[in-house]
């Protein structure tokens, strides 16, 4: 097994890694050197280093796309696990069998949606690094796995109760403004109605009962991310429909929905911009309100001196990646 000293930059690597679970090389290029135009060659040599090390798991390749090759996904192994925890880094998972990751990664469905979280809190990060915003918490699906909060959905007395799990939980702070609560939905467009009226019951359900107190939170945005304008209006029709049949109509403005990509768009943008419409449909509304008047700079971090590389840049634009797609605009 190869031995490594780590250094700052992949300490840098696996601190991402821990705090979002998984990791493509592209998402830990956009976080970390959002300046390099190097199509990730550094990243994936750094990444590659840190696998032979047993820092990193190489999980197997997710299916090939239709332009370009089909990426790796990386999760901490035992080197990784132990570095961070000699360097007082809690660990996002308690446990690691390298087995159960394996047999994650052969669901593509599961690491899909997954990945397409993790591009939203990546998109999160940057935000935090570029401007007066911070996330003082953030909790992945995996870890509110592990919460178990459940719910009877509301009118739905022979239901039985469901855990109410987001794909992730985390908090924005933007300057001196009160804290944004986001419980985030990533939709692939494959739920149909009846089970996505069941998730808002759930979420209503859950909004009403345990959420103050196992979250420590007096406020709740549920943030759905969709792949399509067409279902983007159908997700905030039936979530219109199952509030005014569960007589919580008043609750209509805590579900936001975008078909903004966190890739394509620029974090700045995809928090800050109008291009959120609530379960009314009535107008355009941005997730944060009122953005800070300008971004913090940053230092630029130290990469190691032995290997040539792209300096990570703070403050700079991220390289737009296809994978969800352009961005498109609405007018109406």
């Amino acid at each position: 097994m190869a031995v490594l000293l780590i250094g700052h930059a992949d300490e840098s690597i696996l601190r991402a890694v821990n705090r979002f679970n998984y990791m493509t090389a592209a998402q830990v290029g956009r976080l970390l050197y959002p300046g390099a135009r190097d199509e990730n060659r550094y990243v994936q040599r750094r990444l590659r280093r840190l696998t032979e090390a047993n820092y990193l798991l190489r999980l197997r390749e997710l299916p090939t796309p239709r332009i370009g090759s089909a990426p790796h996904v990386f999760t901490l192994a035992d080197g990784g696990r132990r570095y961070l925890s000699s360097r007082g880094v809690i660990l996002t998972s308690p446990y690691y069998r390298p087995s159960e990751e394996r047999q994650k990664a052969v669901d593509n469905p599961f690491m899909e949606h997954t990945l397409a979280a993790v591009d939203v809190l990546v998109a999160a990060e940057m935000l935090c690094r570029d401007y007066l915003v911070s996330m003082p918490c953030l909790l992945t699906e995996r870890q509110l796995k592990r919460m178990n909060v459940r719910v009877q959905p509301m009118r739905r007395p022979t239901t039985s109760q469901t855990a109410v799990i987001p794909d992730a939980w985390f908090v924005l702070v933007a300057g001196a403004h009160d804290p944004v609560c986001i419980a985030l939905e990533l939709d692939r467009g494959t739920e149909g109605q009846q089970h996505w009226r069941r998730k808002v019951a759930s979420l209503v359900a859950w909004a009403e009962g345990p959420y103050r107190e196992a979250f420590q939170a007096d406020n709740l945005t549920v943030a759905v991310v969709v792949p399509t304008i067409a279902r983007r209006v159908q997700l905030a029709a039936w979530t219109h429909e199952e509030l005014a049949a569960i007589d919580r109509a008043e609750l209509a403005d805590i579900f936001l929905f975008t078909r903004a990509s966190p890739v394509a768009t620029d974090p700045f943008e995809f928090f800050f911009d109008p291009l959120w419409h609530s379960a009314t449909q009535t107008a355009f509304v941005s997730l944060l309100d009122a953005p800070p008047p300008a971004a913090v700079p940053v230092e630029d971090k130290p990469t190691e001196p032995a290997e040539s590389s792209p300096s990570p840049s703070i403050g700079s634009r991220p390289t737009v990646s296809t994978e969800w797609g352009e961005v498109e605009r609405e007018v109406e």
